[in-house]
């Protein structure tokens, strides 16, 4: 028996059957739950399921589905949700490797930036991001929290320009260091939601003249 249905860009997403009857649905991060969907069923020859089987259902954990087997056996399936969460960690730092710099003039500085892979939407511009904090961690260990950017630190006629490249970059964010002092950093701690991963490789803090 298989459950199938289709994510907003028309993606099969297969649910998982467990062993107590549920069908587990990982949507992705980056996309909002739909209210609804029509999954696709396959069952063994004999077998019939209500609801049929393209039939739209509210896309919630009070929906299940009742599979009569080929022996009159019945089954009740019920379907359970789980954004997709996969580990992010961080791909590279700054457009000078592993460079950041301190800019007097502003907050944001447009080669203060950390490419992340798996954090889904990126709203370290375009909106305030909660679910997202870096560290430098020092030579004692200790995390020197890094500010992330945002559209009201972004200088008015770079905005427009910024959120237009963003858009075809979702794993890009800015940081400031202008409250950082300068030196060299061991690492940058990332948290997220439940994830704690580090980028282990010396990260120099710089005055930018």
């Amino acid at each position: 028996m298989s459950f199938v249905t289709k994510d907003a860009t028309g993606e099969a997403i297969k649910g998982a059957i467990t062993a107590s009857n549920e069908i587990y649905f990982y949507w992705p991060p980056e996309q909002k739950l739909p209210d609804s969907i029509a999954p696709i069923i396959k069952l063994s020859e004999g077998s019939t399921v209500i609801p049929a089987s393209g039939t739209k259902v509210l896309f919630n954990e009070k929906t299940s589905f009742s599979v009569t087997g080929h022996d009159g056996s019945v089954e009740t399936y019920k379907l359970k949700i789980s954004p997709y969460d996969p580990e992010p960690f961080i791909k590279s730092v700054g457009f000078s490797a592993n460079n950041l710099f301190i800019y007097p003039a502003s907050e944001f500085y447009e080669y203060n930036l950390i490419e992340i892979e798996n954090a889904g939407i990126n709203e370290g511009i375009t909106a305030v991001n909660q679910k997202i904090e870096l560290f430098l961690v020092d030579a004692n260990n200790v995390d020197v929290p890094l500010k992330m950017i945002n559209k009201e630190d972004v200088p008015e006629k770079q905005l427009k320009s910024y959120l237009s490249w963003l858009d075809s970059q979702k794993g890009t964010f800015f940081v400031s260091v202008n409250k950082v002092e300068a030196g060299v950093y061991k690492k940058i701690k990332q948290k997220y939601n439940n994830h704690v991963v580090y980028f282990d490789k010396n990260i120099n803090v710089k005055v930018r003249k």
